[in-house]
């Protein structure tokens, strides 16, 4: 076993939260460009959602048998409504609007998740009202209205009710975040949390996909789409787990942060994998949109909202 001298722990403290940071936004950052090429091979986007959630809630039912662990049903409430606003709804919404728009622009969708947590948390008295939030969310919406422009809509070749699809995914995840915190058991493990969460959500899309539409058999799909779906099921558990894991190390200001990395990471994927390249207006958009982001973290800091 490796053992660090008491010189270099502190310098793996202040490190290892920074390469998780790091790490989550490049593994959610991949997750618009690897849905996007899948349902462009002819996957459709409900069978899709369904069968990385299968294999997400397969991973963490391994890892509770593994650990002995059981789900306690008494929080089935719960699991049911943070499935579905947490997942099964707005990753599902997420894959019907990347088949319309550029992977990277819903990767930079997805970082003003923190501006409507303060707009519905503001609602329900869950967030501490602070000018610099509200600020914050001016900037997040002149942003969206740079995004939306004629000229960056039209060299995009991106439907404006495809973009405001896409904004629903961010919504519902902040709503979730309100939820859970206004609501989440506190003796609620985090695994118990995340393997509910999930197996609600393939229970759900399973009913909702064959009664709408039929699901691909995923041992029947090409091989490379098979390996992606798996591939994307596998991070979703692990990825969920390591968050969680960040926000008790460090906590839910710190952890909040991972919305640049993913961005970055996730415009990136977009120009390599699908050749995507954003019109001006939208890298003005991001600086915006970030300035928001960053303006309503601050603000949660002054008010010590951890």
């Amino acid at each position: 076993m490796i053992r660090f001298s008491r010189r270099q722990r502190p310098w793996i403290k202040r490190l290892l939260p920074v390469s998780m940071l790091i790490f989550l936004g490049m593994l959610w950052g991949g997750v618009p460009s690897i849905s996007k090429y899948v349902i462009q091979h002819g996957v459709n986007p409900l069978s899709y959602s369904f069968w990385v959630l299968v294999t997400a809630t397969s991973v963490l039912l391994i890892i509770n048998v593994a650990l002995g662990r059981g789900l306690p049903p008494r929080h089935l409430t719960f699991y049911v409504i943070c499935g579905l606003t947490g997942n099964a709804i707005p990753t599902t919404i997420m894959y019907f609007a990347v088949s319309q728009i550029p992977a990277g622009l819903m990767a930079l969708l997805l970082t003003v998740a923190p501006v409507f947590t303060y707009v519905f948390g503001m609602g329900l008295n869950a967030e501490k009202h602070h000018p610099l939030k509200t600020i914050g969310l001016l900037f997040a919406l002149f942003g969206i209205v740079l995004i939306v422009l004629p000229d960056s809509v039209a060299e995009m070749k991106a439907p404006v009710w495809a973009i405001f699809l896409a904004l629903a995914t961010p919504a519902l995840y902040a709503s979730n975040i309100v939820y859970t915190f206004l609501k989440r058991p506190s003796n609620l493990h985090v695994l118990d949390l995340s393997f509910g969460m999930l197996l609600v959500s393939t229970v759900t899309l399973f009913i909702f996909a064959t009664s709408f539409s039929s699901i691909n058999p995923i041992w029947q799909l090409d091989p490379i789409l098979t390996t992606l779906i798996l591939y994307h099921g596998a991070l979703t558990a692990i990825a969920f787990c390591l968050f969680y894991i960040l926000v008790k190390m460090s906590g839910a200001l710190f952890s909040s942060q991972v919305t640049y990395p993913v961005t970055i990471f996730g415009i990136l994927f977009g120009a390599y994998i699908h050749s995507e390249v954003l019109p001006l207006w939208v890298w003005v958009a991001t600086a915006v949109m970030f300035t928001g982001i960053a303006l309503v973290q601050k603000a949660r800091r002054l008010t010590h909202e951890d």
